[in-house]
């Protein structure tokens, strides 16, 4: 009876070591995972006593709080996008033949000037269309309404860190 009941716990212990592996090996994956669920959790039990807020300005400055490290987040990917597709793009030119670098190069700014064309040419038919600022020309009387808030220290504190 012992000898079986050795058996089951090496093969339980083998099981255990298997999973810790297997996690340790995807522990990025199960960060994120977790950091969704984390923020799944925040965000609904946040959600009621931030609505219940009555000054609109105590609930701007909680829902800027709480939106804040998403933000960061956001800039942080921006920073890190231009870079990755730059040294991919290196990377893969270095490897190919000079013939073939000449005609993926000219396609690469064709393509590039290209696609800013566009964007510039949605952009001003954008312009055109909504044109923004519109809502502040001055009224009757030729008074421009203030329709921004006013800046306030913290405003000062989280640009420091963005």
């Amino acid at each position: 009876m012992a000898r079986g009941t050795g058996g089951r716990g090496r093969r339980c212990l083998s099981c255990c070591a298997a999973v810790l592996r297997r996690l340790r090996k995807d522990l990025l994956l199960i960060l994120i995972i977790l950091g969704v669920i984390i923020g799944f959790i925040v965000g609904a039990s946040v959600n009621d006593s931030v609505n219940a807020i009555k000054d609109p300005e105590k609930k701007a400055t909680a829902i800027m709080l709480i939106g804040f490290p998403g933000e960061l987040f956001m800039n942080m990917l921006k920073l890190l996008i231009l870079p990755l597709i730059v040294a991919s793009l290196v990377t893969a030119l270095s490897t190919l033949d000079s013939k073939a670098t000449g005609r993926i190069g000219r396609r690469t700014v064709i393509y590039y000037l290209g696609t800013m064309l566009i964007a510039v040419l949605i952009g001003i038919i954008l312009v055109v269309a909504i044109r923004p600022g519109a809502r502040s020309r001055p009224d009757e009387e030729g008074n421009i309404k203030k329709l921004a808030r006013p800046y306030r220290n913290l405003d000062s504190f989280l640009d420091l860190l963005r």
